[in-house]
């Protein structure tokens, strides 16, 4: 029997509907399948003895285990990618019978064929197409503009989905759409070029919405078809113009020829006594031909070729020779060994007894297939004396060469490396789960080091080699490891000026404010967030805009400022004093902005404010008393004056003591007066006040 086979028991649950299986017995492909006895799986639960079971294939068996009828289904199982045919049966109640059939093969065959027909199809379309375009463009006496409107009613045909759409052809700004044409955003072009320039374009537009393919909704076939057929009409509408132009006029004829890039010779063959070709006279030849001669055309018109460059007889004779006598187009490349350049040249007979040569000077195209060989082989040694590792990689991601500085990387010979896969380089956790390689990430060598190392990666532009890429690994692991230490660096940075009692921030001239600690919310009522972005010097009251503007120009020299007090407004309204210390951020050689530690000395400024207001009012009082005592003096002389000339002794003798009374206490006065002046002039000098 080629099918497996499964004896299950259906397991009912509370309700009677089937809530597992369980494994009665296998058939031998079954065993075989699951490399298990049938002794070994009696007895299992269903998901246990073949965990890789589908969720479709278990629904499947419910199904049948719940309704009894038998049914036969095709499901597909995700974990190991194949196709399975079940047949399942219920010959009683609680027992289960399914057949399982691999048809994985059968299925990728199906594919395989679906996926030829329909290139098939493809194929044949396009050549439908590039047919119906040949029979319009060698139609007798058409017109290129019947050619270019029969040419873009052809085209949809040639397309994936012909009934939804349309082609134009465009020419010097003249259209020619196919019927029904429209122009949508599902839009394939290619560019008409006619004699070395863009001189329109072919477009093919599906009117609708289609499944991406390779380029859109087109596929990478319809664009191979839309640019050949882009080249054909170039050279039709080159052909036809061309052939327009030398039937309108003769002299035009004779410029085109006279001014044609490739030189063109036509000779008459000379034969000898038995008929053989022996040389060649000139008849005819342009410009470009006399100048690669040497002389004027006159000159040249009537000579034999082998007397005017005798030493290509030998080369040249045999193969001029064979044409004349054959009819045979040759096409070959000649060096001129008097001149040692190299010519390209198409040779064939136009009509018996003459032949035709057109060739152009493929010299400097010589010089630049050298100059390839060349860069080959300086590349060769780049990639052998390079300083970070070169390593070139197949389709299927195994190094296949690598270069000395990429075996020095990781340790191991190069015979060893040509056994691996690239991955196998990778540390083991950067590489699981990644869907693609990072530019940056650790690699592990032969001894076990980690390593950092920057990948970059370019596909091999070879036609002999498609699929291979060069993966160059730059070992950074330094660079990281002092990355890594700036960046501790700057998280302990971070953490102080969050914590610290002073503001700090970095503002830059085309960015405002990039961070600021949280000590502005203290000082300004802002939280950071309100600041970022914004200038420092939105918030400096008028009256600071002078040292404000005096430190800005000595920050635009790559000066620090330190010890400066601006007063900011605060978010409520209010104003707080800040001393700043401020240090410039340079970039470039150019100051981009200012680094600031901001103190708030509100608190301070106030106190001697208040400080020096008392020290005002106590020098204001002194010379109050000062100017006291002189006025109290002379009143008291007058009134002592007065006392001696009274009669009365006893009245006199008590002025006497009131007066002596109040000058003791103007002498304290001025005691006092004497020592505050010397305690003013000790504060004035030690610039306590």
């Amino acid at each position: 029997m080629l099918d497996a086979g499964l004896f299950l028991e259906i397991a009912s649950g509370s309700s009677g509907e089937p809530a597992g299986f369980r494994v009665i017995d296998i058939n031998r492909k079954a065993e075989e399948i699951l490399r298990r006895r049938r002794e070994d799986v009696a007895g299992e639960d269903l998901a246990t003895a073949i965990p890789t079971l589908c969720p479709a294939a278990l629904d499947l068996f419910r199904e049948v285990a719940w309704t009894g009828a038998p049914m036969h289904r095709e499901v597909y199982s995700p974990d190991p990618g194949a196709y399975h045919e079940l047949k399942v049966y219920r010959p009683r109640y609680d027992r289960l019978v399914v057949f399982i059939d691999d048809i994985t093969d059968r299925r990728r065959a199906e594919e395989r064929l679906q996926k030829q027909h329909l290139d098939l199809d493809n194929r044949v379309r396009e050549l439908g197409v590039l047919y119906a375009m040949t029979g319009v463009i060698e139609r007798p006496g058409i017109t290129l503009d019947t050619i270019l409107g029969e040419v873009a009613s052809i085209l949809p045909a040639g397309w994936i989905y012909p009934g939804d759409a349309s082609a134009r052809i465009t020419l010097d700004g003249r259209e020619y759409p196919s019927t029904g044409f429209c122009e949508t955003s599902w839009r394939q072009e290619s560019p008409l070029i006619v004699h070395g320039r863009i001189a329109g374009r072919v477009e093919v537009c599906y009117r609708n919405e289609h499944p991406r393919m390779d380029e859109g909704p087109f596929l990478t076939e319809e664009r191979s078809l839309i640019d050949t057929v882009a080249e054909r009409l170039g050279r039709v509408i080159e052909r036809v113009r061309a052939d327009k132009a030398l039937r309108e006029s003769e002299e035009k004829y004779r410029l085109l020829f006279k001014q044609m890039l490739e030189s063109y010779t036509l000779y008459e063959v000379v034969r000898d006594s038995e008929g053989r070709p022996v040389d060649y006279r000139l008849i005819e030849l342009n410009e470009s031909a006399a100048e690669l001669f040497g002389h004027s055309q006159d000159e040249l018109i009537g000579r034999r070729l082998f007397d005017i460059f005798p030493a290509i007889r030998e080369g040249a004779g045999a193969i001029y020779g064979e044409v004349a006598e054959t009819g045979l187009t040759v096409q070959r490349r000649l060096r001129e060994p008097g001149s040692g350049r190299w010519y390209e040249l198409h040779i064939y007979r136009p009509e018996p007894g003459r032949l035709a040569i057109t060739g152009q000077d493929i010299t400097e195209q010589k010089k630049a297939e050298r100059a390839l060989r060349e860069s080959e082989r300086r590349f060769r040694g780049i990639f052998e004396k390079a300083g970070i590792g070169i390593a070139l990689v197949d389709p299927q991601k195994r190094i296949t060469e690598a270069n000395p500085g990429f075996v020095n990387m990781f340790g191991y010979s190069e015979e060893e490396l040509h056994a691996m896969h690239f991955r196998d380089l990778i540390y083991l956790p950067d590489r699981e789960g990644a869907e693609s390689l990072p530019p940056e990430m650790r690699y592990v060598t032969k001894d076990g080091r980690i390593i950092w190392g920057r990948l970059k990666v370019s596909l091999l532009q070879d036609t002999r080699e498609k699929g291979f890429i060069i993966a160059m690994v730059e070992d950074i692991t330094e660079r990281r490891e002092m990355q890594n230490a700036l960046r501790e660096s700057e998280e302990r940075f971070r953490e102080i000026a969050q914590r610290s009692f002073d503001v700090i921030y970095t503002c830059y001239h085309d960015r405002g404010i990039t961070y600021i600690s949280p000590a502005v919310a203290r000082i300004l009522g802002y939280t950071p967030e309100e600041m970022i972005g914004v200038q420092c010097r939105d918030y400096v009251l008028n009256e600071d805009w002078p040292g404000w503007l005096e430190a800005r120009a000595r920050i635009a020299l790559g000066e620090s400022v330190g010890g400066i007090c601006v007063d900011l407004r605060r978010k409520d309204g209010t104003v707080a004093t800040v001393e700043m210390n401020e240090s410039p951020i340079i970039e470039g050689g150019k100051v981009v902005g200012v680094q600031v530690v901001g103190r708030d000395i509100s608190d301070r400024k106030r106190y001697e404010d208040m400080r020096l207001q008392a020290f005002y009012q106590i020098e204001q009082n002194i010379e109050q008393f000062a100017i006291l005592a002189d006025h109290i003096r002379l009143p008291l002389q007058v009134i002592l004056g007065t006392a001696d000339l009274i009669d009365d002794g006893k009245a006199s003798e008590t002025i006497r003591g009131q007066v002596y009374r109040i000058n003791s206490i103007v002498k304290q006065l001025d005691e006092g007066w004497v020592e505050s002046r010397e305690i003013r002039e000790f504060l004035r000098r030690n610039e306590l006040v």
